[in-house]
Formats: structure tokens, sequence, C-alpha cells
């Protein structure tokens, strides 16, 4: 077996970061069938995940509207997989008959359980990754691209690759404990908590240069943008983001829609 294994899941966990350069290093097959096998041992029962994979350059050349970079050797995309579904239930001499909007929240849940256990496998054999949100707003191109039929929508992408060690980021921040995990009942935070919370991020962001090593700023369509660089926090990133309108032309559920699922 080709690559090195991390045994510790909690050290993998723990130093995982998004990689966004890549050695120009292939990944060899049989570290992909690994990764990806332990991909499928997630815990879910409707199968329902497929997942597409590609090293052709051509295609990444293709694809890379979605941000897909040069130097990734590997790209995988991660589906809900309803056709085979379908076929399934067809093949059992059954109809189908179905709430779509449920099965796809099925889909999802299937779905990110094993893109977090592809993300760990690879983490453990020595690769770094990269997640790509926007994947379900670039279907039509997917679809074109790796062939994919109706009634199988992607999820998210992924560019896996060996980590440039000189271009690594800071293992990022994230809330404290006590503000995301409640036992036996939900808690609203308060102000003074969510200022913690908001406090937490900003000053793991803005001391790491984060964005400034991305060159990521979210420009303001409506108002004059009085923060530089260096006051630009994760808070006020994401709140640019979810703040100026929709990402795409159509809403997701009518993008799903033309692909072929019922929802009402």
């Amino acid at each position: 077996m080709t690559g090195s294994i991390n045994r510790d899941i909690f050290e993998v966990i723990s130093n995982r970061r998004s990689i966004r350069k890549f050695l120009n290093k292939e990944i060899p097959k049989d570290v992909i069938n690994k990764i990806l096998l332990a991909g499928f041992r997630a815990p879910f029962a409707y199968q329902i995940t497929s997942v597409v994979y590609t090293r052709d350059k051509g295609k990444m050349k293709q694809l890379n509207k979605m941000g897909i970079y040069p130097t990734t050797d590997l790209f995988m995309v991660f589906f809900f997989d309803f056709n085979r579904m379908e076929r399934i239930v067809k093949a059992r001499n059954y109809e189908y008959d179905f709430d779509d909007s449920l099965l796809l929240w099925i889909g999802i849940q299937d779905v990110s359980l094993v893109a977090e256990n592809v993300v760990l496998a690879a983490e453990a054999m020595g690769l770094g990754s990269v997640l790509l949100g926007g994947a379900p707003l670039m279907v039509d191109t997917i679809s074109e691209v790796l062939n994919v039929p109706p009634k199988v929508f992607p999820v998210v992408g992924l560019c896996l690759g060996y980590p440039d060690p000189d271009h690594l980021f800071d293992i990022r921040p994230r809330f404290p404990l006590q503000y995301t995990a409640f036992e036996d009942k939900y808690r609203e935070l308060s102000i003074e908590e969510l200022g913690k919370c908001m406090k937490s991020m900003d000053e793991g962001y803005i001391t790491q240069g984060y964005y400034i090593k991305q060159n990521a700023k979210i420009p303001l369509s409506n108002k004059e943008d009085k923060i530089g660089f260096d006051k630009y926090s994760w808070s006020e990133h994401i709140s640019r983001k979810i703040s100026q309108g929709r990402w795409s032309e159509e809403s997701l559920i009518t993008i799903l829609r033309k692909h072929g699922f019922m929802l009402e």
C-alpha cells in the first residue's frame, strides 16, 4: 500500500486545514481506492451517494469556473443519486412514490458523511484537500463534463493533492465549545456571548492574516467600504456573503426542479 497512514484520528481531525496549493505529484490509484473505501464506510442506510473523480487535465480546465486549482492532481464531486435509487425500486417491481424533498434531505445527510470520511482518510494518508461548496450552482457544467444524468445532483466538490509545504495556512479558529454544544436543551446566546464567538473567530483570522494571504475581500455594492484588510475579519466576511443577495440568477430550488426533482 502506497502512502503513510496516521492512525490517531483525533490528531487527524485537529490538524486538518484547507489546502489551496498542491505539489505536482500524482496520487497513486491504490491510495485513491483506500480513501474512497473509507468514505463509503460512513454510517448511512440509503446508499444514495455517488462520487465521480477525475485526474484529466482537460476536464479540470472545463471545470475551472468552480475555482479548481491548476495544480490539483485529483478532483472529486459528491452527488446524491436519485437515479440509481429509482432504478433499484423499479427492479423490485415497485413504483417510485416518495417525497423528493425528504429524500433530498436524506441524500444531503448521506453525502456529507461520505465526504467527511474521505477528507479525514485523505488527511491520514498525507494528502490535503479543500471543499468547494459552490458545486450545486455549477450543476450544468458538472453534468456536461462528467456525463451526469438527471436526478444525480452535486452536493460538494473536493480538490485533493499533496500539500505544498510553502503554502500552508494556519489552522483556523472555531467558536468556543460552550457556545455551540448544549446539554439537554438549546440555549440562545446573549449579545455578550455572541460577541465572544465573533471575537474568537475575528482575532484568529486577523492574526493569521488569512484574508490578506488569499486577497479575499468581498466588495460592497451599496455603501463605501471603510474596512481595510488589516481589520477585515471572519464575521465581516461572512456577513457580506449572506447579505448581498443570491449567488446565482436562479434559486437552488429552481435549479433542482430543472434537474428532475419533484419539489412543490
